[in-house]
C-alpha cells in the first residue's frame, strides 16, 4: 500500500462547529494560541481520516497507525495523540494512547557552511531578516511568528520573547550580523499593525506568519541552497546553532540558557558533538 501524504496546510471549515466548540475548550483551558492551532489542525486530520462524529479507540488507534506508516516523527505523533486525547476529554471520553519515548539525539544538523549557502541564496530583505534573526537568537517557530518591533534593542544587540513555549519571557542575544539585517529590513519594513500590534515580521496579504510559513521558507531555501539533509525550521534555528556552539567549545551551561530548555537534560543531547572536538581541546589546552 502506498503511502498517504499527511497535509500541513489547513484551517477550520466554516461549518465544522465539533472543531469550532474544540477550539472554545482549549481557549478555556488557557492554552496559547500557537499550540491551540495546532491542536485543532492536528484534531481536524483526526477527524478527516476517521471520517466519523465520534471517532471509537480502535479508530483512533488506526489513525495512530496511519501516521506511524507515514514516517512521522516520534514526537509528532505524541502531540497527535495528546490533541486526540484533550479533544475526546471534551467529549467526556477516557480516550488514551500509549505514548512514544522521544529519542534523546540529534539525528543531523546543518554545517556553518551549509548555512551560510542557505543565507547566499536568499535575496528578499524580509526573509533574510528572518532566517538571520531565527538562527542568531536560536527561535522557535512560534517566536518568530510572535515577535513585535518593540521586542528588538538593536543597541543593546537583544531580542525580547514575549509568551514563549510554557508561557515564559526571555531575553535573547542577536549577532550584529542579525542587527545589521533587521536594520535594513526596519528601514523598509510598511508600517503596518494587526490587533493594536506591529508585528516584526508578516505575510505579504498583511497577516502575521504562522510556523506553517517559516517552514515552507525553510524548505524552500534550502532546496535553493542544494542541500538535501533533512531537516526544517527547528533543525535550522535550533539544532544547529547549539550544535555549531558546541563544536567550538560552548560549555552546556551556556547552551541551555540560550536555547531557553527548563531541564540540563535537554541540552545533553548534544554532548556526543562535544566529543568530536575533544581532542583538539586537549591539544590546544594541555601543553607544559
Amino acid at each position: 500500500m502506498s503511502r498517504q501524504r499527511i497535509k500541513t496546510t489547513w484551517k477550520i471549515p466554516k461549518d465544522d462547529a465539533q472543531l469550532k466548540k474544540y477550539a472554545r475548550y482549549l481557549r478555556d483551558k488557557g492554552i496559547r494560541t500557537s499550540t491551540l492551532d495546532s491542536y485543532v489542525f492536528r484534531v481536524g486530520r483526526y477527524l478527516e481520516f476517521c471520517d466519523q462524529e465520534q471517532p471509537s479507540q480502535e479508530t483512533g488507534q488506526k489513525f495512530r497507525d496511519h501516521l506511524m506508516d507515514n514516517g512521522l516523527s516520534r514526537s509528532s505523533i505524541n502531540n497527535y495523540c495528546f490533541a486526540i486525547r484533550q479533544f475526546h476529554r471534551m467529549l467526556g471520553l477516557d480516550f488514551e494512547f500509549t505514548f512514544l519515548k522521544p529519542h534523546n539525539e540529534i539525528p543531523y544538523y546543518f554545517t556553518a557552511d551549509e548555512v551560510n549557502r542557505i543565507f547566499d541564496e536568499i535575496s528578499n530583505i524580509k526573509h533574510l531578516a528572518i532566517f538571520k534573526t531565527a538562527f542568531f537568537a536560536c527561535l522557535r517557530a512560534g517566536d518568530i511568528c510572535n515577535l513585535d518591533v518593540k521586542d528588538l534593542d538593536l543597541e543593546r544587540l537583544t531580542l525580547r520573547v514575549v509568551d514563549g513555549k510554557g508561557g515564559k519571557n526571555a531575553l535573547l542575544y542577536l549577532s550584529e550580523d542579525a542587527a545589521s539585517t533587521l536594520r535594513d529590513y526596519l528601514a523598509v519594513r510598511p508600517d503596518l499593525k494587526l490587533d493594536g500590534r506591529s508585528p516584526l515580521f508578516f505575510s505579504d496579504f498583511g497577516a502575521r506568519l504562522d510556523r506553517r510559513d517559516i517552514h515552507r521558507l525553510v524548505i524552500n531555501y534550502k532546496k535553493r541552497a542544494g542541500i538535501n539533509k533533512p531537516g526544517g525550521a527547528h533543525v535550522l534555528f535550533r539544532h544547529t546553532p547549539a550544535s555549531i556552539m558546541v563544536l567550538n567549545g560552548c560549555d552546556l551551561l551556556t547552551i541551555q540558557h540560550i536555547l531557553r530548555h527548563s531541564d540540563i537534560k535537554t541540552t545533553m543531547r548534544y554532548l556526543h558533538l562535544a566529543d568530536e572536538s575533544k581532542r583538539e581541546r586537549y591539544d590546544q589546552f594541555l601543553k607544559l
